[in-house]
């Protein structure tokens, strides 16, 4: 197998040029490419850890991302092409040490399933989880950069699967699915959207966000785990905005992992966690109480298997039918975790160690399958604040 790449200036300059023939043929109405598509993962920041489950060779790309179907070929040091067999199916950049990206002009039907599998079968990777409050900073920063008049997109997106009995395969009952795409300018939405979620709570779990382009016409759409597709005639703009992403989502992680490690409580839960160890909570309260077959349904779910997307595996104790504990790990990294979990709050106990982007894949999900109008605490600071300080500076 020979690698035709030489340098990564061949390679910015064919997704520079696949960018601007997909962008014509998005104006025209005559789509014949598919979508240039960047997935981001996330796997820890080494320099935090002192743990002897994970072993610095395991970090490399080639052990990432290499298997029986897949190798990789280097370009540089940072960047690699991936061929399943003999066929190119796109291109690997290590962002830094904790991210990295796939560059794919595959089909999503195709990429979506690779990057689910690498996630899967890994316990180094993560996806990048923006989580609907996250996404209103970013909304806010979009709206002041560019032109009132530029257009962004919105896509909400709820699913009440919890309200089925997944335990009962003959049981069909119907259950809320909510998924709004809305196109606006950027002028007035902030304003236009608290006044809509007033009414329909839905719109607080923000699926996608389509960030404008800062060289032209289009932009690029920011899923909500991590996917970004490209609709800008540039590649140039489409890397430079991911790494922006980027550096804030890892900032804003950091600054979770400082805080939950650093003001450490001693937890000791009443004849259930027979010793100390220290962490710092993190409370999820509901905007009103779940549903108890809500709450069952998702106990029952997710912990057991450790089914995706909350990836928690772990030992249900059930204290009623309104509380239960899990004593779990993490399949990120293979970190314990304790959660006291009720219909009226979820509490996590996080220790020393376990990686921050656990707390943005939780808070994610559980604004899109459990409640989107949700409260999160560190300690006792909302979630909000600490972004809001990280990304912007604010109070």
């Amino acid at each position: 197998m020979g690698n035709q790449w030489k340098s990564r200036e061949d390679v910015f300059n064919y997704l520079e040029e696949y960018s601007q023939s997909t962008k014509q043929q998005i104006d025209n109405y005559k789509m014949k490419n598919t979508l240039l598509k960047s997935y981001v993962f996330e796997t820890f920041d080494e320099s935090l850890f002192d743990s002897k489950r994970v072993k610095k060779e395991l970090l490399n790309l080639n052990n990432l991302f290499g298997d029986n179907k897949h190798s990789l070929q280097p370009i540089d040091e940072e960047l690699f092409s991936i061929y399943e067999s003999d066929k190119l199916i796109g291109f690997i950049e290590q962002i830094n040490s904790r991210f990295c990206t796939l560059y794919t002009v595959e089909s999503s039907r195709y990429s979506d399933r690779l990057a689910r599998n690498y996630i899967k079968n890994s316990p180094i990777l993560d996806s990048l989880w923006i989580s609907g409050k996250m996404y209103d900073n970013f909304l806010e920063g979009i709206t002041s950069f560019h032109h009132p008049q530029r257009f962004t997109k919105m896509k909400f997106e709820f699913n009440a699967m919890f309200e089925k009995n997944h335990l009962n395969k003959d049981e069909i009952i119907e259950h809320k699915v909510s998924s709004v795409s809305l196109v606006e300018e950027i002028g007035g939405i902030v304003e236009k959207l608290h006044g809509v979620r007033q009414y329909f709570s839905s719109f607080h779990s923000v699926g996608s966000l389509r960030f404008p382009s800062n060289f032209g016409k289009g932009g690029h759409d920011v899923y909500q785990n991590g996917k970004v597709t490209n609709r800008s005639d540039s590649f140039s703009d489409h890397r430079m905005q991911l790494k922006q992403i980027v550096s804030i989502y890892q900032d804003v992680t950091e600054h979770l992992e400082k805080k939950t490690w650093v003001e450490v409580e001693k937890i000791k839960s009443k004849g259930l966690i027979n010793t100390s160890f220290k962490a710092s909570p993190i409370t999820i309260r509901f905007s009103k109480p779940l549903n108890t077959n809500v709450f069952n349904n998702f106990v029952e779910f997710t912990f057991p298997k450790g089914r995706e997307p909350f990836k928690i595996y772990g030992e249900v104790k059930r204290i009623s039918e309104e509380r239960v504990h899990i004593y779990g790990v993490d399949l990120h990294l293979w970190q314990n975790v304790v959660l006291d979990l009720n219909i009226v709050e979820f509490i996590l106990f996080l220790p020393k160690g376990t990686c921050g982007n656990t707390i943005h894949r939780l808070v994610t999900n559980i604004q899109k399958f459990l409640d989107p109008k949700i409260d999160v605490f560190i300690g006792d600071i909302p979630y909000e604040k600490i972004v809001n300080q990280t990304i912007g500076g604010k109070d």
